[in-house]
């Protein structure tokens, strides 16, 4: 009777419990996450060129301060929302001829010369320009300077450049309002 005991309990334990006599390991993994949130600050909010000359032009004599303030590196892109009167145009290429304004910008440390703006660094209504390495910034200037990779909480410098319509027939004080969007980089 103690063997047919012996032998039904060594039954039960092989069949009832686990037959592993091996310990089982384990890990753990931890994911995390992060929601993008583009956003961009300026400082001032105004720039004032003052009384110029039909068909002259300026370089603005301060920046603006363009910051990062979202939580992902960004590049910055700059369009004007709407024409400031019913007559001027705004033009990206070519001359200002009667009626047309070009208004240019570049991200750069130092004040920029006249010169250092081109084509491809002015925009309009109807042209929206992105800060790469080209546009928006002077060629030969350090990535760093520039309006596109910028990290968190870090601002670039951006000049502004004005040119007044060869002729025109509005002379009181116009407003263009520039737009200043963070994208993805």
């Amino acid at each position: 009777m103690r063997r047919i005991l012996a032998v039904g309990l060594a039954l039960f334990i092989f069949l009832i419990l686990p037959h592993s006599t091996q310990a089982e390991e384990t890990a753990d993994l931890t994911a995390y996450v992060k929601i993008q949130r583009l956003s961009v600050a300026i400082s001032p909010d105004e720039y004032d060129f003052g009384v110029m000359t039909a068909g002259s032009r300026k370089v603005a004599d301060s920046y603006i301060a363009v910051t990062n303030d979202g939580n992902v590196t960004e590049r910055f892109k700059l369009w004007i929302t709407e024409e400031p009167n019913g007559t001027w145009v705004s033009v990206t290429d070519g001359t200002v001829d009667a009626e047309e304004y070009r208004l240019s910008a570049i991200f750069k440390n130092g004040a920029p010369l006249s010169d250092d703006y081109g084509f491809e660094d002015s925009f309009s209504v109807s042209m929206e320009r992105i800060a790469s390495d080209t546009d928006l910034a002077k060629d030969s200037d350090p990535a760093g300077e520039k309006g596109y990779n910028v990290t968190e909480n870090t601002w670039r410098k951006l000049w502004f450049k004005f040119e007044a319509p060869s002729e025109t027939d509005i002379t009181t004080q116009q407003a263009i309002t520039v737009r200043i969007t963070a994208s993805p980089n």
